[in-house]
């Protein structure tokens, strides 16, 4: 924000000295026409004058004085001088740095600056963390420059040293070239580098395989390897195994993971042709084998019944009549021990009751007694049935509790708030336990939409597989579970 400073500081007393000394020339001659009271209009318009034309001004001066100097860096660059190059560029940048721009007049050199810098930086032999924040902040700018993409990703690939930002910049190169098989490729690889299956790396993989083209065995193998590491058994998981496995892939994993695929994937008609390859491939391994195939591979798989829908497997909450039938059993079983100790006592003391008025007290006393007990009895049996209306009919308070599931899908990320609150809101009109959650990265921040929480991940996937099946999201990923940042 320096530069706005000295623009307006250098460019209001600019305005004043122009303004005042073209005040002297002007005003006089507007004095005699329409008088000394409205001389204050025809001031105010020449000091909006000044003003806009002290912008231009400045504004011209500066394009000029920069033109001339990333002209200059062209020559010594071509002349194989970066010393030269970086003090011109350096001179450059001290220039879009200073009075001659505006907030609204400095965007278009500042973005040409940023462009010839970063060109001059990818073109050098050896990076430097400076240079790598030059070229992060130009991809950023402008990720589909498709030329500057493939130099930053074979640095990248040629292991140059990352920075804080890389992954963003490769996030955003792959979301502009979903179509560009060459760049897709080299996302992959970078991923695999860096052992990443979360949703953008899933992505690249997905638009791999579903593409079509021929790609390296090494690459397939690559991402085979990752999943069955990370133990996934979904679809797009499912066809790298049979990709692998038919390109020659011999790893003893494939088979058990293709086995627990098949038993995890719920069959509908997307997917039929690709559980239908899987049976092909298992077809000289019987039934009882594929299970424990499936258990060795993901040992929740025993757990799960995929002809189960989620309805069923929703938890019915506790029921309040054995608590009720518990109290009145103890309520009764107390009352008998009274009265037999009562009626004891009396046996001991039958003498001393013939009175007329010592069998009036134990009338009484053996009355109250008992109406006390139905009375403690009924005002039990409304404060329990109150609280569990009120538990029923009221909004339930938010109460900060214990989640021991470790597992939850994210289905979706957004970059601004409000669209995840939309979508959240669109999953639970369909009965889905829908949240959003806060995740800040290096230079933004992602709204993440999650669904429920899960106790393994294999029950995760399937109840993924089944919301895909039944189209109420699009595609997921399997997350650590996160407290929401909102109830």
């Amino acid at each position: 924000m320096g530069y706005l400073f000295k623009h307006l500081a250098v460019r209001l007393w600019t305005t004043l000295a122009i303004g005042s000394l073209a005040a002297l020339v002007v005003l006089p001659t507007f004095a005699g026409a329409v008088g000394p009271g409205w001389m204050i209009l025809p001031g105010i318009g020449l000091l909006f004058a000044a003003y806009w034309l002290t912008g231009a001004v400045f504004s011209a001066m500066g394009r000029r004085r920069l033109e001339r100097l990333l002209g200059e860096a062209t020559v010594w660059e071509r002349a194989g001088m970066p010393r030269e190059v970086r003090q011109t560029l350096a001179r450059a940048a001290a220039v879009v740095d200073s009075f001659f721009f505006s907030p609204f007049s400095r965007s278009v050199p500042a973005r040409r600056l940023l462009a010839q810098a970063a060109r001059f930086q990818m073109a050098q032999p050896a990076s430097e963390s400076s240079s790598e924040a030059i070229v992060g902040a130009y991809l950023n700018t402008f990720p589909r420059d498709r030329d500057a993409a493939i130099k930053w990703l074979d640095g990248v690939l040629a292991g140059r040293t990352l920075i804080h930002q890389s992954h963003d910049i490769a996030a955003r190169i792959g979301a502009v070239h979903p179509e560009d098989m060459a760049i897709q490729r080299m996302l992959a690889q970078f991923y695999l580098a860096e052992r990443r299956g979360d949703f953008a790396a899933l992505q690249t993989y997905g638009l791999l395989i579903d593409a079509g083209e021929a790609l390296p065995d090494t690459l397939v193998g690559d991402i085979a390897d990752l999943f069955m590491a990370e133990q996934r058994t979904d679809s797009l998981s499912l066809k790298v195994y049979l990709d692998d496995y038919k390109r020659g892939g011999r790893d003893k994993r494939l088979l058990p993971a293709i086995a627990a695929c098949r038993r995890m994937i719920h069959p509908s008609p997307l997917n039929l042709p690709l559980l239908k390859r899987a049976d092909d491939v298992l077809a000289c391994i019987g039934a009882s084998q594929r299970r424990k195939m499936a258990a060795d591979f993901l040992p929740e798989v025993t757990d799960y019944d995929p002809k189960k829908s989620v309805r069923d497997r929703r938890t019915t909450p506790p029921t309040v009549g054995p608590k009720i039938r518990n109290t009145l059993i103890g309520l009764y079983k107390w009352g008998a021990g009274v009265v037999t100790a009562v009626f004891n006592k009396l046996r001991k003391t039958r003498g001393r009751l013939s009175s007329r008025r010592a069998k009036s007290l134990l009338k009484w006393s053996t009355t109250g007694l008992f109406m006390i007990g139905v009375g403690w009895l009924v005002i039990n049996t409304a404060i329990h049935f109150a609280a569990t209306f009120k538990s029923v009919e009221t909004a339930p308070v938010p109460v900060v509790a214990s989640v021991t599931d470790p597992f939850t899908l994210q289905v979706a990320a957004y970059l601004k708030e409000a669209d995840a609150r939309r979508y959240v809101q669109q999953l639970k009109d369909q009965g889905l336990d829908a949240y959003w959650t806060r995740a800040s990265g290096s230079s933004k921040t992602w709204y993440q939409v999650r669904i429920s929480h899960f106790k393994t991940k294999a029950e995760a996937r399937a109840v993924g597989e089944d919301l895909k099946t039944r189209q109420l999201i699009g595609d997921y990923y399997v997350a650590n579970y996160k407290r929401p940042d909102v109830p």
